[in-house]
């Protein structure tokens, strides 16, 4: 039987939140029903200010540097905001970004790909699953737990998309007019998560065949 989250008022999280972290209570309900401390997912509006400006014409990341939501949100600004980017694409993407980083001995990239399941975990997933699921929880507005809150702020917010054969495709959509009306896309919400295949050396050499024999029809 599946015991329903208790949802505080979010000014009571975000209250808590602002605390200095040492000062902080654990409130919110987490994984397996344990109360944790809350983060702060929201912005002021002075550092909004200051990631404005310090990114000039590029979209800000809000998110620490380092951490996974900071590396697949780079990514995408990387790849080119509002364009529907391949998992294969946002992959690579953010392995160079958090390449480049260094976290406790090691890079960031290094620290997120090689770090074991959770103990807890009912499905644990693989590094594919995981930097799948990065990205539907940056699409959270609601709740005790708001990742996608800077974002919105930001007056942006992660869309996952249909591709060919419902392969995802991760968008960074900008350009709301106010960041209350921020709702993210999930065409792919309820469905199992997949990635394409690469093609095997005789689905490739089918598909040069198939190409040829077209263009030898049109040219008839």
């Amino acid at each position: 039987m599946t015991t329903k989250t208790e949802t505080l008022a979010y000014s009571v999280v975000r209250a808590e939140a602002r605390k200095p972290v040492a000062d902080r209570q654990a409130i919110v309900v987490g994984r397996n029903g344990e109360k944790r401390v809350p983060r702060r997912y929201d912005l002021d509006k002075k550092k909004v200010e200051e990631l404005r400006k310090e990114a000039g014409s590029d979209f800000p990341n809000p998110f620490r540097a380092g951490g996974v939501y900071h590396g697949a949100t780079q990514a995408l600004i990387d790849l080119g905001v509002d364009k529907g980017h391949s998992f294969a694409d946002v992959k690579k993407a953010m392995e160079k970004v958090m390449n480049k980083i260094e976290r406790q001995g090691t890079d960031a990239w290094s620290l997120f790909a090689n770090r074991p399941a959770k103990k807890d975990a009912k499905a644990p997933k693989d590094l594919n699953g995981r930097i799948m699921q990065t990205f539907t929880v940056l699409q959270r507005l609601t709740g005790n737990h708001r990742y996608g809150l800077k974002l919105a702020q930001l007056l942006a917010c992660i869309d996952i998309l249909s591709g060919k054969d419902k392969a995802p495709l991760y968008m960074l959509h900008t350009g709301f007019k106010q960041w209350n009306l921020v709702r993210p896309t999930n065409d792919l919400k309820g469905l199992r998560r997949r990635t394409p295949k690469p093609k095997t050396a005789k689905a490739k050499a089918k598909t040069a065949k198939a190409k040829t024999a077209k263009k030898v029809v049109t040219t008839a």
